[in-house]
């Protein structure tokens, strides 16, 4: 079975938990301004959302779509919007 291979797009700030999802920007001339104002922050892979729980790192690009990934490896089965491979 192949598991899920959208790339993630929405995460929450400072934990599983919390309820107001953010949106990473898909253009890469958003890139930079994200960078800086979420400097300091940290993604989570949102309860609320369907999500695991576990840490999301950020993966932006200049010549394809941002995204935001699973910081740990490998995926637990439990949550519908993890990428796993083939």
């Amino acid at each position: 079975m192949r598991g899920d291979r959208r790339q993630i797009q929405t995460a929450v700030l400072g934990g599983a938990d919390w309820e107001e999802p953010l949106m990473l920007p898909l253009e890469a001339i958003e890139r930079d301004a994200f960078r800086r104002r979420h400097e300091h922050d940290t993604f989570w892979c949102g309860l609320l959302l369907g999500g695991c729980g576990l840490q999301l790192i950020t993966k932006l690009y200049t010549d394809r779509a941002c995204h935001f990934a699973h910081r740990a490896h490998p995926a637990p089965s439990s949550s519908g919007r993890w990428q796993v491979g083939p």
